[in-house]
């Protein structure tokens, strides 16, 4: 289903009121605010230890494959993360990468999945998508480790719905951790947990630097795969609400980006749901822009030196 599709089909349920309630919490997912991470950060004294890097993934829907493109160059200049935060589209690749699955591997699990297997549509209120899909896959890509095990250090990013303040999401399952990151508000049911229900990290943490930091991130590369990236064309109706929260979400995220000490921005469109050939132009994008901005990154710190 095409993205303006599924908005009106949520504005058709919300209008019919034919949706019913009851959303069970899981039991293992947890979250915490930003003050709780810092408070709880623990600072190495090490005398002459490296920086510690830190690698947040920003959120953008299918746009999420050009940052596979990203990982690719990043490993090529050597650069290896200790600290790995994702928010939606992002909390997907970051997780794969956390639990110690290669790019490579990681490019081809991409792009040998079918986006329409992943949504398990639903007559639930709060969503037309229900999500288990998506969390049952992303915890196969991981293996089923729990966050906590995996080799690099890993978070999602999800908003609270009631109080609208983004939650980080490091431990337990990294499917349901995925799947409350990833949850659109009015397309995809909300996340229950003990405090109340999580929808998309995006709404408020579009690029989650400030938690990378609070993890303990000396340096963050910071990748936004949507604030540059073309928008919806059109008039219509779900063209329109779509233009509308691409301006609200980039506005929010402006200036928790700039606090990145490196941004890389791949200009990409949302490739088709099983258009392979725009997938890999989206992960070339991908590639090429992170290869530009460390070219930028290295020439500067040398003048600087």
């Amino acid at each position: 289903m095409k993205p303006r599709h599924l908005l009106l089909a949520a504005a058709v349920l919300a209008i019919a009121g034919c949706a019913t309630g009851g959303h069970p919490a899981p039991p293992e997912l947890t979250a915490r605010a930003l003050a709780e991470v810092r408070d709880a950060r623990v600072v190495s004294s090490a005398v002459g230890e490296r920086p510690r890097i830190g690698l947040v993934l920003g959120g953008g829907g299918l746009r999420g494959f050009a940052h596979v493109g990203a990982l690719r160059a990043l490993e090529e200049a050597g650069i290896r993360p200790d600290i790995v935060v994702g928010t939606s589209a992002g909390s997907v690749v970051g997780a794969a990468y956390a639990s110690g699955l290669s790019v490579a591997r990681i490019e081809q699990a991409a792009l040998e999945v079918k986006v329409a297997s992943l949504l398990d549509f639903t007559w639930r209120s709060g969503g037309i998508i229900e999500g288990n899909h998506l969390a049952g896959w992303a915890g196969s890509v991981t293996g089923g480790m729990p966050i906590e095990s995996f080799p690099i250090r890993f978070a999602a990013v999800a908003t609270d719905l009631q109080s609208g303040q983004p939650l980080l999401i490091d431990t337990g399952s990294a499917g349901r951790a995925i799947q409350a990151s990833s949850a659109v508000p009015g397309v995809n049911v909300p996340v229950a947990y003990a405090q109340g229900h999580l929808i998309d990290g995006g709404i408020t943490s579009l690029v989650p630097v400030r938690f990378a930091r609070a993890m303990g991130a000396d340096v963050v590369i910071a990748i936004d795969i949507y604030c540059r990236s073309p928008r919806v064309a059109g008039m219509s109706i779900p063209s329109v609400i779509g233009q509308v929260m691409q301006t609200q979400s980039c506005l929010v995220a402006a200036p928790e980006m700039a606090e990145a000490d490196l941004l890389i921005a791949p200009i990409t469109a949302a490739p088709g749901m099983s258009a392979q050939a725009e997938k890999e132009r989206s992960i070339e994008a991908g590639y090429q822009a992170a290869r530009e901005a460390l070219r930028r990154w290295h020439a500067s710190a040398a003048a600087d030196a």
